[in-house]
């Protein structure tokens, strides 16, 4: 049971007024121009009712703004819009999302809960006594509810030092004290000296060595690592305290701890580097208070984090080195610069892009310093071989996903990371594309365009509109973007290179119900299959193997950077191709003087064949010409002798798959559930511990020990009712909105009304959010 303060009956008798039902705010799409969204956004200009935000100068001179909106002047929590402002201040060309109606759900911005009580509200929510919090920041916002009812609110953070940190985020109801949602936002992940690992080897910093002496501050023969812009702290193994460490002029060689040189030097240095690839490239300090690293954190602490203030960094043990590498510094650093400027919440499909950016900016800054990059994350200061994780191929860490597709509900934010990861790897490698080209729409977009719960959409239109205003080609991004499933905008051509023209083709062979396609198209960078049965790819070449007999139509899309081109070839498969002549002699059995024979028996004898026409014993057919009679010709082939086809059905239930064996000409069989479980029987089932897509594969074998094998990958742990509402034609429908039709779930991408889920095609107003339960 959840207790919340007591609250003054008086207070208790307005919040009954203040918070009427009423209809929730509306949400009115900026990007689609008509009188409504022009005059909601005019509007809330006109009555200041909004703060700028960062802004950029864009290509054709104009600058680019955030616009926060406010109501009576309170925030309201991660909901802005941009702006184009032109040399007179004159705002115009508005995108994004604006707020309107906030009025119908918030009479008074004037709270009956105090901050102290709402803060109290929180820490009783996670468990946290209230002399553990640290850092208490609180303020009064406008918070959005997932019916878009807004609320005047308590946003509450702290952080709780341990083992195990934590900073929880909450909103609090101001009139009620209800806890309207809560999360845990803790990110994770010139003076000379040594530096680098056992992996890495030890460098220097100074004149003349691999890294330049870094900034520190000196007083007689005393130094500190303390600068204008970075100070670093020696925790010296504990949670709470720590003091910027201190040595003598001019060389730190303190100390080696768990296989690195100098975490301390590393620290510093590397901050400081990521400070000036900030300021150099962009002109903006990555934080506006001065960067704070907290070295040797705790004992054996394997992580690194951002508390919303500083950037902490554990010595590792057994998995990691001290986690100082550029990387891991620029990674949490860069979380520090999303926090005061999207906001991106740490969950859903936008801490995936939170986490994404910090990974992003760790590129960069290696990029920056090196030249560049090697696409691996956390590599060198991993003990052993890997790293943690690979922008280039995301699911080669065994967790991350690169494709939209993939992504599911809950999911760590890690994990979701490698979406935009990887469509950074990609817009990186285009024609006339680099790391720091692309990290300029990363970084424009996290300044103006994303908003605290941006999805991967909106957060790729955000990088496309950010390639737009700079004056990019932003075919390339829309490419990079589709490429892991991310809708972005369309193309225009405008900036780009004239590419070569792609043409698709392929070609393929089958065997049995197996078809094998080789991709032959020209000029493309990616490319999407539909296989015919319902099954899709988006690998170059493709191997697939089909449920039944039939004839499919397989449909190649090859994507370029100007131009996209696409072949469709009709497919057959049968299972009788499988089917092979039996290695027997092609010969009648030998005569036996011992054997019985009845009529129509037929028998070799000397070369020849014979077909009894009576009964016999003894009888040899080359004399009782009575009882046999002689054939001409060879006896005709035996049937064809079909191989196995291995072939099942499945089906889910929660975390639980169920499969059912529907091979032909199989004698034995094998269920592998993911390496995590075997079985031998006909109908099996498995229950997997978390939810994810599997690898549920069968192998079958005949009489002769020819085998057959079919993989499928199963998603468990994401069935999703029907919860939208039903959809009417009649209705009028916001972004945002969800509504089920024809047993699939679609939310709308701007305002509606008429348009039927299913039919307005992939760049429509409905995006189909997959199929539900009825």
């Amino acid at each position: 049971m959840n207790m919340y303060p007591k609250i003054s009956a008086v207070a208790l008798a307005l919040a009954g007024i203040i918070t009427l039902p009423a209809s929730a705010a509306d949400r009115v799409n900026l990007d689609v121009p008509s009188i409504l969204s022009t005059n909601v956004a005019q509007t809330i200009i006109s009555t200041n009712s909004y703060v700028e935000g960062a802004s950029f100068t864009a290509a054709n001179g104009n600058e680019i703004v955030r616009v926060q909106q406010t109501y009576q002047g309170i925030p309201v929590y991660g909901e802005s819009f941009v702006a184009t402002k032109d040399t007179l201040g004159v705002m115009s060309d508005f995108s994004g999302v604006a707020i309107s109606g906030i009025e119908s759900d918030v009479i008074s911005v004037v709270p009956t809960l105090t901050e102290e009580t709402a803060v109290s509200t929180l820490s009783t929510q996670w468990q946290h006594d209230l002399h553990q919090l640290a850092n208490v920041k609180r303020k009064l916002v406008i918070w959005l509810d997932s019916d878009d009812t807004a609320h005047l609110a308590w946003q509450v953070s702290y952080v709780v030092y341990s083992s195990e940190p934590s900073r929880p985020m909450g909103f609090i109801d101001a009139y009620t004290g209800k806890l309207l949602d809560s999360w845990d936002a803790i990110n994770f992940a010139e003076a000379t000296g040594p530096g680098g690992n056992r992996k890495t080897g030890r460098y220097e910093f100074g004149p003349g060595k691999k890294y330049d002496a870094f900034e520190v501050r000196q007083s007689g023969s005393r130094c500190t690592l303390d600068s204008s812009n970075v100070e670093t702290l020696d925790m010296n193994h504990r949670t709470s305290g720590g003091s910027v460490h201190g040595f003598t002029c001019p060389e730190n060689t303190e100390r080696e701890v768990n296989g690195a040189y100098s975490a301390l030097n590393d620290a510093h240095a590397f901050g400081l580097i990521t400070f000036d690839m900030y300021k150099e490239w962009y002109n903006i300090r990555p934080i506006t208070q001065k960067l704070r690293l907290r070295v040797h954190y705790d004992k054996d602490y394997e992580n690194a984090f951002w508390d919303g203030r500083q950037m902490t960094f554990g010595d590792g043990k057994n998995t990691f080195y001290p986690l100082v590498s550029l990387d891991v510094v620029a990674h949490e650093v860069s979380h520090g610069v999303t926090s005061q400027n999207s906001n991106l919440a740490y969950r859903n499909q936008s801490g995936g892009m939170n986490e994404s950016f910090s990974d992003v900016s760790a590129a960069a800054a290696l990029y920056y310093l090196e030249g560049s990059f090697n696409w691996k994350i956390g590599d060198r200061i991993k003990k052993g071989s890997g790293a943690m994780r690979y922008m280039d191929n995301p699911p080669l860490d065994g967790k991350s996903i690169g494709h939209a597709d993939d992504y599911s509900n809950g999911m760590n934010v890690h994990y979701s990371s490698g979406v935009f990861n990887k469509a950074f790897y990609l817009l990186s490698n285009k024609p006339n594309w680099n790391i720091r080209k692309a990290f300029d729409t990363y970084i424009k977009a996290n300044q103006v365009y994303w908003t605290a719960n941006s999805t991967f959409d909106q957060g790729g239109s955000g990088v496309y509109k950010a390639a737009q205003a700079l004056g990019y080609c932003v075919n390339d991004v829309v490419d990079a973007f589709a490429a892991v499933g991310v809708q972005t905008g369309a193309k225009s051509g405008t900036n780009c290179s004239p590419g070569d023209v792609v043409k698709a083709n392929f070609t393929y062979t089958t065997t049995g119900l197996t078809a094998t396609f080789t991709n032959t198209s020209e000029n493309a960078d990616t490319y999407s299959w539909e296989l015919g049965d319902g099954n899709t790819a988006r690998s170059k070449n493709v191997t697939h193997t089909y449920g039944a007999d039939g004839t499919y139509s397989v449909k190649l899309t090859a994507i370029g950077n100007e131009s996209n081109d696409s072949k469709t070839l009709q497919v057959t498969v049968s299972s009788d191709d499988k089917c092979v002549q039996s290695v027997e002699s092609q010969t009648y059995p030998t005569w036996s003087a011992s054997t019985s024979y009845k009529l129509g028996d037929k028998v070799s004898y000397n070369g020849n064949n014979y077909e009894a026409t009576w009964w016999s014993t003894g009888a040899r057919p080359d004399i009782y010409s009575n009882v046999w009679k002689k054939l001409t010709g060879n006896p005709p082939p035996p049937p064809p002798k079909c191989g196995p086809v291995a072939n099942f059905t499945h089906s889910v239930s929660g975390l639980t798959v169920s499969v059912t064996d529907t091979s032909t000409n199989a004698v034995n069989r094998v269920w592998d559930f993911a390496g995590q479980a075997t079985s031998t029987q006909k109908v099996a089932s498995h229950t997997f511990s978390s939810a994810g897509t599997y690898n549920v594969g069968l192998t079958v074998t005949d009489e002769k020990g020819v085998s057959s094998k079919k993989s499928v990958a199963i998603k468990v742990g994401d069935d999703k009712p029907c919860d939208g509402e039903a959809w009417s034609a009649s209705k009028i429908y916001l972004t945002g909105n969800v509504v089920s039709h024809n047993g699939g779930r679609y939310q709308a991408q701007w305002w509606t009304q008429g348009d039927e889920p299913g039919t307005t095609g992939r760049w429509g107003v409905w995006k189909e959010l997959g199929g539900c339960a009825q």
